[in-house]
């Protein structure tokens, strides 16, 4: 790690301006690089969310909901979410061409087709049926880019301890709203933490802790092959675009 320290040293003397008006650290943007090399490098892994998102309610104001989930991705194309929070326990199954969503607290369940691959399938059911998938920021290939397009200002703060681990500390922001990112200071430099802060009345946050990382786990095939459960009902999931 000696050796990503001095390359940081380095880029902290010449922090750059990427675009006219917009500050962007150079020793951040080359740990968030670093970080999605990583991943993109990834033939496999699993990996636990957890997560605390204020909501606004209408009758009690900013209330904090807490949830976790559990993640396996294999290749381009199979993932595995296993997720309990406020509407239960749930999980999320695609095998390359299909969705399969289960409730293990009603004993229900739904199938959506699918693309082939897991970001094509994530971008597509987040846009047709509203569905958000834990970490899937980390895992698009141009994360860098799209954070230097979304925000006006990109900092590495320095080390801070999360967990009881090192984590690099990187700062951005715009009017709207400020992220923080913790990416582990070891060998893989994946994310550790992600809070979001908007700036709307009551700053209501969103926080993801990320966990038990195992890289190229062996997973079999058969863990995302959806079988309904004896007794499961099957549900009609209808598009955002035809209710």
């Amino acid at each position: 790690m000696k050796r990503i320290f001095l390359i940081i040293s380095l880029f902290l003397l010449f922090d750059v301006s990427l675009a006219q008006g917009n500050k962007y650290d150079s020793a951040a943007i080359f740990l968030m690089d670093r970080m999605s090399d990583v991943i993109g490098d990834l033939e496999a892994c699993s990996f636990t969310v957890n997560t605390a998102v204020d909501d606004n309610d209408f009758d009690h104001g900013m209330v904090r909901h807490y949830g976790t989930s559990e993640v396996h991705m294999l290749g381009p194309d199979k993932m595995l979410v296993i997720t309990k929070n406020k509407k239960g326990h749930r999980q999320y199954m695609y095998n390359g061409t299909q969705l399969a969503y289960y409730s293990f607290t009603e004993n229900n369940y739904g199938m959506i087709d699918a693309p082939p691959t897991i970001m094509e399938a994530i971008d597509k059911i987040h846009l047709d049926y509203g569905i958000d998938f834990p970490a899937a920021d980390f895992f698009y290939p141009t994360f860098t880019d799209d954070m230097i397009a979304l925000f006006d200002e990109i900092r590495y703060l320095g080390i801070e301890i999360v967990d009881g681990k090192e984590c690099f500390h990187l700062l951005a922001r715009n009017k709207d709203r400020s992220a923080q990112v913790w990416i582990n200071n070891d060998a893989f430099t994946l994310p550790a933490k992600m809070l979001i802060v908007d700036s709307t009345e009551g700053h209501p946050q969103i926080e993801s802790t990320y966990s038990n990382w195992h890289i190229n786990p062996v997973l079999p095939d058969a863990m995302f092959d959806f079988l309904p459960p004896a007794g499961a009902t099957r549900l009609t999931i209808v598009a955002k675009n035809e209710q």
